[in-house]
């Protein structure tokens, strides 16, 4: 008779145990679709948070030739240039500047900008500057400045 009740008690644990895997099976599925949620949240993050930085620049004279067909005044748009030697105007708030296309000198744009200025900022400085485009002005909210003597290799610098 004790025999019969351990058979009776291990198909007890058994059908128990059973159940058990059951409830996991399900807990599973919980837990993978709240992964699911995780990961659809973080890329969609990741894909907003990436939507303002990928904002390219164009050079000024392809500012000046899509200007009048996309009417960049007043959105912000990034653009790259070089400081005309002479052009810089440093009042006490604000620095303003002539800059001009790289591949087209005779395309140029007028720059002011009142924030830190970059200490590689000079004449001849390549910049690009983020802001918006107003009355013949272009007003900076952003400005990085390379200084090509600073960067180029000494190959460069003894062919000029």
């Amino acid at each position: 008779m004790e025999r019969a009740s351990l058979k009776v008690n291990r198909a007890a644990n058994a059908t128990g145990f059973e159940q058990h895997r059951r409830k996991t099976a399900g807990a599973n599925r919980r837990f993978y679709a709240a992964g699911a949620v995780i990961v659809v949240a973080a890329v969609a993050l990741a894909f907003v948070a990436m939507q303002g930085s990928s904002v390219y620049y164009v050079s000024i004279g392809e500012f000046n030739g899509k200007q009048v067909v996309a009417n960049y005044a007043g959105k912000e748009v990034r653009v790259a240039g070089k400081v005309i030697p002479g052009s810089i105007l440093r009042n006490s708030d604000r620095v303003s500047f002539t800059a001009r296309d790289k591949a087209d000198p005779s395309q140029i744009m007028q720059v002011s900008y009142s924030r830190l200025i970059p200490d590689t900022f000079k004449d001849d400085a390549e910049v690009v500057v983020t802001g918006t485009y107003n009355n013949g002005v272009f007003t900076a909210t952003e400005m990085l400045a390379k200084c090509p003597s600073k960067y180029s290799s000494e190959a460069d610098t003894s062919t000029k």
